[in-house]
């Protein structure tokens, strides 16, 4: 039986003709996101080939020992879902493969196994216009390779302005996450929508919007915890304006190629961070206008933040241990389960926005008394879920991610 083999590969992004550079799409020009979207794909090294002398190269300077993907950036935006159509799996000898769209077209990715990958090479080098149209379509006539329809948030062309616009609208479709709760859906994603388009076309990357974020937010803690109504209600209300800038910051990364590991647990620590320290500075506030609640306040407080604390250290455990992630929505929530409205209760968005028409109906006792019942049913819940989780662990019945 054929051993499975380890698919190693190069990328060639051909962006030959104006409208590789000249036109941006979601803050990036055809050709970057071509090269930023091989080299998300774990490509062993990628040839950005935008003029006829680099075509040229191609036949010395590519390497025949590996796999090549070949991306057409010079007229399309390209995205994940046109790459995943043709790339193999461990299999042996997978053969040539080529994208086409759901209308039989070829769509623009071409993968070349080493045995093919001299042809592809001159096929571009004579022509890196429109060289590796005439090889998949004479691959496709004599049965060369075999044909893959690609998925949704492919590809677009992006040309004229209207395509532009078109393709925008395209990769704007991939902000929404599985895991985003109803009021991501209804309120946060078409509020943030804006900040994100504003923010596209600058230089400022996911982790300054993280800041913002995290700064107004802890701003809001520090004010929300004096005892006026106008402090109660100030202080949300830069909670509640932190969580837009808590999309945008994931948004802007998914739209540029820009998320890392390291940005995931920056989002995810100052969301955490900024919710416990909103839950104190309302217990704070509370404290400070119910002298008579304060002998019970000196436990709620307290007790509050440690039960916080505790399903955060459940959660990170978990996605440091097992999911190996840095997002802590990638914490698994089964469907039917009835923690599932409080887990949307408790997240960010919903305490944000809740707490704030609270504070404006001069509730805020309300919302430190939600908060605190929210931090204690959620840490007697995850707490024997994760008990549960070492021992599996330990027997080898859960089987973390490779890392």
């Amino acid at each position: 039986m054929a051993s499975s083999r380890v698919v190693s590969f190069d990328v060639i992004v051909l962006a030959v003709g104006p409208a590789a550079r000249a036109h941006k799409v979601c803050g990036l020009t055809l050709v970057e996101r071509g090269r930023r979207l091989a080299n998300k794909l774990g490509a062993t090294r990628v040839h950005v080939v935008d003029s006829a002398e680099l075509a040229k190269q191609l036949p010395s300077s590519v390497s025949a020992e590996r796999d090549l993907l070949i991306i057409r950036c010079s007229d399309q935006v390209v995205h994940f879902p046109l790459v995943d159509a043709v790339r193999p799996g461990t299999e042996p000898e997978p053969g040539a493969r080529i994208a086409v769209g759901p209308d039989g077209d070829y769509a623009g990715a071409i993968w070349v196994p080493p045995s093919d990958v001299a042809e592809a090479a001159a096929a571009l080098a004579a022509d890196p216009e429109t060289g590796d149209v005439e090889l998949a379509k004479r691959w496709r006539t004599s049965s060369h390779a075999t044909e893959h329809v690609h998925g949704p948030i492919a590809r677009h062309r992006a040309v004229t302005v209207d395509e532009q616009r078109a393709a925008t609208k395209m990769l704007f479709q991939m902000i929404y996450k599985s895991q985003d709760g109803p009021l991501s859906k209804i309120l946060f994603r078409p509020i943030a929508y804006p900040i994100t388009r504003f923010f596209l076309p600058t230089p400022v990357t996911p982790n300054h919007v993280t800041g913002i974020a995290c700064v107004l937010a802890l701003t809001g803690c520090a004010i929300v915890a004096w005892p006026s109504y106008q402090a109660a209600v100030l202080g949300s209300l830069l909670q509640h304006l932190a969580g837009y800038f808590d999309c945008t910051d994931g948004e802007i990364a998914r739209l540029r190629h820009e998320g890392s590991k390291g940005g995931q647990w920056f989002d995810t620590v100052s969301d955490e961070a900024t919710t416990v320290c909103y839950l104190a500075g309302i217990g704070i506030h509370v404290y400070q206008r119910h002298p008579d609640w304060q002998p019970y306040l000196n436990f709620a407080i307290p007790f509050g933040v440690a039960c916080s604390l505790t399903s955060v250290y459940v959660i990170y455990y978990y996605l440091i241990k097992v999911a190996r992630s840095g997002n802590s929505q990638d914490y698994p929530v089964k469907p039917d389960s009835k923690m599932k409205p409080i887990a949307w209760m408790v997240q960010r968005d919903f305490v944000g926005l809740a707490s704030l028409i609270l504070a404006v109906l001069n509730l805020t006792e309300v919302a430190f008394i939600g908060m605190f019942l929210g931090a204690v049913v959620s840490a007697s819940t995850l707490v024997p879920e994760h008990l549960q989780l070492r021992r599996d662990l330990a027997t080898g019945r859960v089987i973390p991610k490779p890392g």
